[in-house]
């Protein structure tokens, strides 16, 4: 099972507007790998930041946890509008319905899933981590939007200015492969408000509880380097064991 997750402004780039280029390549790349299975994680997005917006304005002292309904109802609007697309075109095996709890088991009799939010006070990360624990996932794939994994905290980061950060991250080594431990230490296992992290603090907590997980975090690109088979020639960062 490869479990992939992308974050929702690959699919949903403004109100009403969904990338379709973005989602036949997604398409494409499932077709290819036709023979392996998938369980795609989508985000909120664009639309994640407009149905919150309109609902703080009808509702000035609406509740964390009702915002956090809200975001988790955007990424299943979000997957539901990519498992339709892939019902359109055909894709053999798509599981009909979104996964909306990563703790329930479910057969095996699909080759493509996909998966949204759970419930307030957990990040897609965690949840992705949990899907895996649940199936038995042995390769999870993170989509990011840089090539390597800082070997510097967030945490020695966040009273720095903007022009700081970037400074030390460029000093920073790259991180082409690492021990669960060894992330865990770099994000600690608490989850900090507006924190920048490469992966949520209780998702690598879940990680170094379940080392046999393979976390690969790297960009859209890389993703084929993986399901091919050419990890040597991946470009980005793995953490396992």
């Amino acid at each position: 099972m490869n479990i992939i997750k992308y974050g929702g402004s690959r699919v949903s780039v403004a109100k009403d507007k969904y990338d379709d280029q973005f989602i036949n390549s997604l398409i494409e790349l499932v077709k290819k790998y036709s023979q392996q299975n998938f369980m795609i994680i989508i985000g909120g997005g664009a639309l994640n930041k407009v149905m919150i917006e309109e609902a703080k304005e009808k509702n000035p002292k609406i509740t964390k946890d009702e915002l956090d309904w809200i975001g988790i109802k955007s990424t299943w609007i979000n997957a539901e509008y990519v498992l339709k697309k892939f019902q359109e075109a055909q894709v053999e095996s798509v599981c009909p319905e979104i996964i909306k709890d990563p703790t329930k088991e479910l057969s095996n009799e699909y080759k493509v899933y996909f998966a949204g939010g759970w419930k307030p006070g957990w990040s897609t990360d965690y949840i992705t981590m949990l899907l895996a624990k649940t199936f038995q996932a042995e390769r999870v794939i993170k989509v990011s939007d840089f090539d390597y994994v800082k070997d510097i905290s967030p945490l020695d980061l966040q009273e720095l200015s903007k022009e700081e950060r970037s400074a030390k991250l460029k000093e920073a080594d790259d991180l082409g492969e690492v021990r669960w431990q060894k992330m865990v230490e770099l994000v600690g296992t608490e989850w900090i408000p507006r924190l920048n992290t490469p992966l949520d603090p209780l998702a690598a907590k879940l990680g170094l509880e379940n080392a046999y997980i393979a976390l690969y975090i790297g960009r859209e690109e890389e993703i084929d380097k993986i399901l091919s088979g050419k990890e040597k020639e991946f470009k980005g960062t793995i953490v396992r064991g």
